[in-house]
């Protein structure tokens, strides 16, 4: 076989370059932030952010007592007319007063379980006297007890005026009682409740007023409680002045 003459070049096969890619990155980087932009303008119009929710300020909780509800009779009368019976219709009376003017209000039973701590605006327990003297008047006590000591006379005050006011009873000072100025739930409740309890007169003496117009006994209650709130609220609007 011939020698390859020298003056031949081998052949080389040239290498295949692939093709360079176009570089897209840079637009995709390019789209993505207008898109952004767009998203972040658009959106409040498209899809509104609720507002945030708010929480109504509580009313001011109320708590009324019907004398010897869910215990006993309390006094009774020779015809049958018992106490209980009284201070419950009463009872529900003042609380529609209060509900319609807007206050939280619920009835609580003499020995309530709830009255342990019991926290409230104002407490007032709502009680009748006997029949056994041919007597007329009403009559409040407070508690003196904890700090609320000052806001109980306060409600003794409104409640005491209120009361006259709608029944056109005298006050009866002579017949309070260490039951009622030591009032058990005076000593159960939260001492920063400030409490009362009102003997709303005689079932003798006050027996019409009592039965036949027991709303108007209702209205002085609800109007004492109010007339205590009220002034609470403006106090509470009233800067201290400093000294």
């Amino acid at each position: 076989m011939p020698a390859r003459p020298s003056s031949i070049a081998p052949l080389r096969y040239p290498r295949l370059t692939p093709p360079r890619r176009a570089r897209r990155w840079p637009w995709l980087i390019v789209l993505a932030l207008v898109a952004a932009a767009v998203y972040v303008t658009l959106r409040p119009k498209l899809w509104p952010v609720p507002p945030a929710p708010t929480t109504a300020p509580r009313r001011p909780l109320v708590g009324i007592i019907a004398g010897h509800r869910e215990f006993d009779s309390g006094a009774v009368c020779d015809d049958g007319l018992r106490e209980v019976d009284i201070t419950t219709e009463v009872t529900r009376q003042v609380l529609d007063r209060l509900h319609a003017r807007g206050y939280e209000a619920e009835m609580l039973s003499e020995y309530d379980d709830r009255l342990a701590g019991y926290r409230a605006a104002a407490l007032v327990s709502l009680h009748v006297d006997s029949c056994m003297f041919d007597l007329s008047g009403y009559k409040v006590a407070g508690s003196s007890h904890g700090p609320a000591a000052r806001d109980s006379a306060l409600l003794v005050e409104a409640l005491s005026g209120a009361y006259a006011a709608a029944t056109g009873l005298g006050f009866h000072a002579d017949t309070i009682t260490v039951d009622m100025t030591n009032y058990h739930a005076f000593q159960r409740i939260d001492p920063r409740t400030p409490a009362a309890i009102i003997e709303m007169g005689f079932m003798s003496g006050d027996r019409t007023l009592l039965v036949a117009h027991s709303d108007q006994a209702a209205r002085g209650i609800a109007d004492g409680v109010r007339a205590f709130l009220s002034a609470k609220a403006e106090e509470q609007r009233t800067p201290t002045p400093s000294n």
